[in-house]
C-alpha cells in the first residue's frame, strides 16, 4: 500500500497581500495538514523562505513587525510606490504616473532599477537566515525567470537570500540577479503561482495559494504607458489562470489590502488567509482523499471490494 501523500504548497506573489500566506500556514497547520515542500513566487518566495527554514508562525509575524518598523523598510521604496495613489493599477501604471511626473524618464535613462541592490539586500538580510536553500527544515524552491531565453528556472540549490533575490527582481523596481550563469527576474512573469515547482521537488499533492488581484474593469487609455500595463495584466492574468488548473486545491484569500505596497493591512491579510482555510478545510480533506484512492493499486482496490 503506498505511504502517505507528500504534500506541496506553492505560495504565489502578491506583495503585501502575500502577507495571507502567513494566515494560510498557520491554518494548514492548525488544522493538521503537513506541509511537505513549500515553494515560492516572488513575496511567497520570501515567506515561502521563511517558514521552510523555521516552521513557526508566530516566529515570521514577529520579524515581519520589526522589519515594517525598521530603517530597511523605510529605505526600500514600498512607501514610495503607495503614495502614487495609483489604486493598484500594477507597477506598469505606476511607472506611468511617474512618466507623468518627469521622475521616471530621468531615472530610467540611468538606471536599470528604481532600487539600488544595496538596499534590496539590506531587506533580504533582515528577513531571511544566511543559510544555503539545501539547508531548510522543509524542502523549499522558488521560481525566477531567465530574461535572456525566457525559461521558467526553479533554484532548488544556492545561498537562500540570492535565491529569494532573484524571485523577486521585479522588472524596473529591482535589478535582475545573476545567478548561476543566469540573468533572473520576477518568478511571477513565468509561473505566478509555483505549482510545477512543487510537483518537480516531489509534491503528490499541491495546495496552490493565489493572493493575485483580480483584472481591474476596462477603462479607456490615456497613454501608450495604460495600453502596454492593460496587455502586460491580461497575459499575466491568462497564465495565472490556466496553471493554476494544475493544482490539486487553489485557495485564494479574500485579501483586504488596498495597493500592493500597502503593508499597513498585514494583521488582517493574515487574517484573511487562515479565514480561507477555515471556509475551505472539509474540501481539502475531501481532495486529500481522492487522491489517496486514486494513487491505490489496483490490486489493493479488488482484495478490498472483492
Amino acid at each position: 500500500m503506498p505511504g502517505r501523500l507528500k504534500i506541496g504548497v506553492a505560495l504565489g506573489g502578491g506583495a503585501a497581500r502575500a502577507f495571507s500566506h502567513i494566515g494560510v500556514l498557520a491554518g494548514l497547520t492548525r488544522h493538521g495538514i503537513p506541509i511537505d515542500i513549500i515553494t515560492g513566487t516572488s513575496m511567497g518566495a520570501i515567506i515561502g523562505a521563511m517558514y521552510a527554514t523555521q516552521p513557526d508562525v508566530d516566529g515570521i509575524k514577529a520579524r515581519f513587525a520589526a522589519y515594517i518598523a525598521s530603517d530597511e523598510f523605510e529605505e526600500s521604496g514600498f512607501n514610495f510606490f503607495k503614495e502614487l495613489e495609483t489604486h493598484d493599477e500594477g507597477i506598469l501604471v505606476e511607472m506611468g504616473r511617474l512618466a507623468r511626473r518627469g521622475v521616471f524618464n530621468t531615472m530610467m535613462v540611468t538606471k536599470t532599477a528604481l532600487v539600488n541592490d544595496k538596499t534590496a539586500a539590506s531587506s533580504y538580510a533582515f528577513l531571511l537566515d544566511d543559510l544555503n536553500v539545501e539547508q531548510t527544515r522543509i524542502p523549499f524552491a522558488a521560481v525566477a525567470l531567465d530574461l535572456v531565453n525566457g525559461e521558467t528556472v526553479v533554484l532548488t540549490q544556492g545561498r537562500l537570500r540570492n535565491v529569494v533575490a532573484a524571485s523577486c527582481a521585479m522588472p524596473g523596481v529591482l535589478n535582475p540577479v545573476n545567478l548561476n550563469g543566469r540573468t533572473l527576474v520576477d518568478g511571477g512573469w513565468a509561473e505566478p503561482v509555483p505549482i510545477s515547482a512543487a510537483r518537480q521537488l516531489g509534491a503528490d499533492f499541491v495546495i496552490a495559494v493565489d493572493v493575485g488581484d483580480s483584472l481591474r474593469p476596462f477603462k479607456e487609455p490615456r497613454n501608450a504607458l495604460d495600453i502596454i500595463a492593460r496587455a502586460d495584466a491580461l497575459a499575466r492574468k491568462t497564465l495565472n489562470t490556466e496553471q493554476l488548473k494544475s493544482a490539486d486545491v487553489i485557495l485564494s484569500p479574500q485579501n483586504v489590502v488596498n495597493h500592493w505596497a500597502d503593508f499597513s493591512s498585514s494583521t488582517q491579510a493574515i487574517d484573511c488567509g487562515e479565514n480561507e482555510v477555515n471556509l475551505k478545510i472539509g474540501f481539502v480533506r475531501r481532495a486529500l482523499v481522492r487522491s489517496r484512492l486514486k494513487r491505490r493499486p489496483k490490486w489493493f482496490n479488488w482484495l478490498t471490494w472483492g
